[in-house]
C-alpha cells in the first residue's frame, strides 16, 4: 500500500474510533458538548478548519481517482480478449483490479464516516442542549407550581380569616358594612386573579416542558436509527 492510502487508512481508523466513542452509553452529551465547547477544542477548530477541509478534498480527489482505477481495470468479457500470447495478463490486471477496489473502499468509507462524524456531533450537541433546557423548564415549572399551591393556600387562609372576623358582612348594613363588603370583595377579586395567573403559569411551563421532551425524544430516536445505520454500515465493512 503506497503511503498516500496509508495515510487514508489511517484517517478511516481514527474516524472509526471517534464514532465507537461518540456512541458510547457511558459518556453524556453534557460531557461531549463541555469537550466540544472547550477553548482546545475551539483552537483546534481556529488553526485546523482550513487544513481539514484541504484533507477532505484530498480524500474527494482519491475517491475519484480509484473510481477511474475500478472502470480502468475491469475486464470486459473473456472471449473478447486474447490472452494467449501474456497468460500472467489476466492475474496482473486482477491483483491491479482488487488494489483499485480496495482504495475504492477505504476513501469512500472515509468520506461517508466524515458525514457521519458531522452528523453525530450535531446531534450530541443539539441533544445536550434540549437536556439543558428540560431541566431548566422542570426547575421553572416546579417553582410556579410551589408559588401557585402558596398563593392558593394564601388565599384560602385569607377567604378563613375574613368569613370568622365579618362573619355577617353581607348582611351588614351601613355605609361601614358597605365599605367593608366592597375592600373585601376586591380582595377575593385579586387572589382569584392571582391564583388563575399562577395556575395559567403552571400550565405553560407544563406544555413547554411536554413540547421539550418531545423533542428530546425525536432526538434521540434519530440518534438511535443513525447509529444502527452505522453499525450496519461496519457490519458490511467487516
Amino acid at each position: 500500500m503506497s503511503i498516500q492510502w496509508t495515510f487514508v487508512a489511517g484517517f478511516l481508523y481514527v474516524e472509526i474510533a471517534l464514532c465507537i466513542l461518540l456512541c458510547l452509553p457511558f459518556i453524556s452529551c453534557k460531557r461531549w458538548q463541555s469537550f466540544l465547547r472547550s477553548r482546545l477544542f475551539a483552537l483546534f477548530i481556529s488553526y485546523g478548519n482550513l487544513y481539514f477541509l484541504v484533507l477532505i478534498s484530498i480524500l474527494c480527489l482519491l475517491f475519484a481517482d480509484a473510481v477511474r482505477e475500478v472502470r480502468k481495470y475491469s475486464l470486459p468479457d473473456a472471449q473478447s480478449v486474447n490472452l494467449s500470447n501474456n497468460p500472467n495478463a489476466q492475474d496482473h490486471v486482477l491483483m491491479m483490479l482488487f488494489r483499485a477496489q480496495r482504495n475504492l473502499y477505504i476513501s469512500g468509507f472515509a468520506l461517508f464516516l466524515w458525514l457521519v462524524l458531522r452528523r453525530l456531533v450535531l446531534l450530541v450537541s443539539n441533544n445536550a442542549t434540549l437536556e439543558a433546557q428540560s431541566e431548566a423548564f422542570r426547575k421553572q415549572a416546579e417553582s410556579a407550581s410551589r408559588t401557585a399551591q402558596v398563593r392558593i393556600s394564601i388565599f384560602i387562609m385569607l377567604s378563613g380569616a375574613i368569613a370568622e372576623k365579618w362573619p355577617g358582612v353581607n348582611n351588614a348594613g351601613g355605609d361601614d358594612g358597605k365599605e367593608n363588603a366592597k375592600e373585601i370583595e376586591e380582595l377575593k377579586t385579586k387572589l382569584v386573579e392571582a391564583r388563575k395567573a399562577a395556575e395559567a403559569n403552571v400550565e405553560a411551563m407544563k406544555a413547554q416542558a411536554l413540547a421539550t421532551n418531545a423533542e428530546y425524544d425525536r432526538l434521540a430516536a434519530e440518534h438511535a436509527n443513525l447509529q444502527n445505520e452505522l453499525t450496519d454500515d461496519q457490519g458490511k465493512k467487516d
